[in-house]
């Protein structure tokens, strides 16, 4: 397998798993919609192919000559519970098009929450029925569950000399990974003839709760003198009554701070390879 198609490849997960697929010598192609942002990310080993998700058309063309296709999609705030949906229609129209071409492989990013959801949020019921989508495509399939990943450290917590966590009356937690141990793992399940049909949970070496996390975070950030600061989940809560970006926030939050998350990657370590990458290993990285 050598031609590896991403959706996603721009997106906060999407960036550090394309980054893993260039260095092990996949040729890769990403739908983008904006290919001089792409450009900067993936200066070399990339081709781009301009479009996004409601355009069959341009996903035909990313799909052309694909071997593999890793699909890394995340629902935005402005999407509704009807109407056009990334994880719904859009994940919709890739498989459309995926199952007409000559696929042999697709890796899809899910949720570790997604799979036993029970409540009434749409976006996490999108989440859900994604993954039977996947199943039934009769595409061979590898899915990953992944757990809290560290670069959201680096996209909205940091905020002047502080990281900013919710204070959420829970803090259970979680075994946070890193988006490159992740992406090292997604190459192994290119490669790996036995990660088809698996499903896979995606953790990393240690368990941590947020504030813990935070602390270690901030006591190794190697430029900034950082502390750590709280913001009330009550507060978010009655911001979001007049913003429909920090609902949406605050109903991710929510979902995510109730999970009670234990250790499953037994499995997923001995079939594609450990995550080493500790929290402070990863706040001194560039």
């Amino acid at each position: 397998m050598k031609r590896i198609t991403v959706f996603g490849a721009t997106g906060m997960l999407g960036t550090p798993v394309t980054k893993q697929l260039i260095k092990a010598g996949f040729q890769v192609t990403a739908l983008v919609r904006d290919v001089q942002k792409a450009k900067r990310l993936f200066p070399i080993g990339v081709t781009f192919i301009k479009g996004d998700l409601q355009d069959p058309a341009a996903i035909r063309q990313a799909l052309e000559h694909a071997d593999g296709l890793y699909i890394s999609l995340h629902s935005q705030y402005k999407e509704k519970a009807h109407g056009f949906a990334t994880e719904r229609e859009g994940l919709d129209n890739i498989l459309i098009e995926a199952k007409a071409s000559q696929v042999r492989q697709v890796i899809f990013l899910s949720s570790f929450l997604a799979r036993n959801y029970q409540g009434g949020w749409w976006v996490f019921q999108a989440k859900k029925s994604g993954i039977q989508k996947i199943k039934n495509s009769g595409i061979p399939y590898t899915i990953f569950y992944p757990s809290n990943f560290f670069e959201n450290f680096h996209n909205g917590m940091i905020r002047g000399n502080s990281v900013t966590i919710l204070a959420h009356p829970e803090d259970h937690p979680y075994y946070w990974i890193s988006g490159a141990d992740f992406g090292n793992q997604v190459v192994q399940a290119f490669i790996q003839p036995h990660a088809i049909s698996k499903e896979y949970p995606a953790q990393g070496p240690e368990a941590l709760t947020y504030t813990q996390a935070a602390e270690q975070f901030a006591n190794h950030y190697p430029t900034k003198n950082l502390k750590v600061s709280k913001s009330p989940f009550s507060v978010l809560k009655f911001i979001s009554l007049f913003s429909p970006q920090i609902k949406f926030l605050a109903q991710l939050a929510d979902v995510s701070a109730r999970n009670i998350e234990t250790f499953e990657s037994e499995s997923t370590w001995k079939d594609l390879g450990k995550p080493e990458t500790t929290i402070a290993m990863f706040a001194t990285q560039p």
